[in-house]
């Protein structure tokens, strides 16, 4: 189901320029140390912070979007636009981590549950000196590498390639590609327009999936599913079923 063309299109757009201008790394995801659970240690705390991402004074945005997949490889790849762990010892940075999902068999009758299947990924998480703090913000990340972590080489690396692996052993996932941006507030925040159409998207999708009777007219998401191919085919595929 094409529900996140248009914000595709905008994050291929938006990395064509930043790969232009020589600013978009793709980290190696191979030969990278197996690095152990945090298991009960997972907290970062106080002196034990060494770098702090998506501080709510920083800037961060954290969201996910997914595609039907077209013979692509699987796996996936980290791309990083803004210093990398190693170099950013001692200080906070605004921080942006958007996951490409591409994946087979999304219909309108699964699509709600394997949207929560992804969006629980992120949560299991599990790497020895680093921790993800809760916020209440939607589409936000704020996480915490300890200076224990960055001595035995903690990076982005390590982490997109966690992702990538939690990701992949979904059964009906191909290939997950992280983005991390940690350049500038400026650049973090130019991703909040996206992050908040595709919260409007998912909770128009969510809403669809659970309501017998669709009264479009009513519907605060109305204008939302009309501009998007993937809910429009979601509607008419319940109102073919409950005909």
């Amino acid at each position: 189901m094409d529900l996140f063309k248009e914000e595709l299109t905008s994050i291929a757009d938006w990395l064509a320029v930043r790969e232009g201008r020589g600013e978009l790394r793709r980290l190696d995801g191979n030969a990278l140390p197996l690095w152990p659970a945090a298991g009960q240690r997972s907290l970062v705390i106080g002196q034990d912070i060494a770098v702090e991402l998506g501080h709510p004074d920083d800037g961060s945005v954290a969201f996910l979007v997914w595609s039907e997949s077209t013979d692509v490889d699987r796996g996936g790849r980290t791309l990083l636009v803004g210093p990398d762990l190693p170099a950013a010892g001692g200080r906070r940075l605004p921080f942006a981590k958007v996951v490409m999902i591409q994946g087979r068999g999304f219909d309108a009758d699964n699509i709600s549950a394997r949207y929560r299947r992804l969006e629980a990924v992120r949560y299991g998480i599990d790497l020895r000196g680093y921790m993800m703090r809760a916020a209440s913000q939607v589409n936000r990340e704020w996480s915490r590498v300890s200076h224990a972590a960055l001595a035995e080489g903690f990076n982005f690396a390590i982490l997109g390639q966690a992702l990538i692996e939690a990701f992949t052993a979904i059964d009906f996932v191909d290939r997950a590609d992280v983005l991390l941006v940690t350049s500038s507030r400026a650049d973090v925040m130019a991703f909040r327009p996206l992050a908040d159409r595709v919260t409007q998207v998912i909770a128009a999708m969510n809403k669809m999936s659970v309501e017998m009777d669709l009264d479009c007219g009513s519907c605060a998401f109305a204008p939302v599913c009309d501009a998007v191919d993937g809910l429009r085919a979601m509607r008419r595929a319940r109102e073919n079923k409950h005909a």
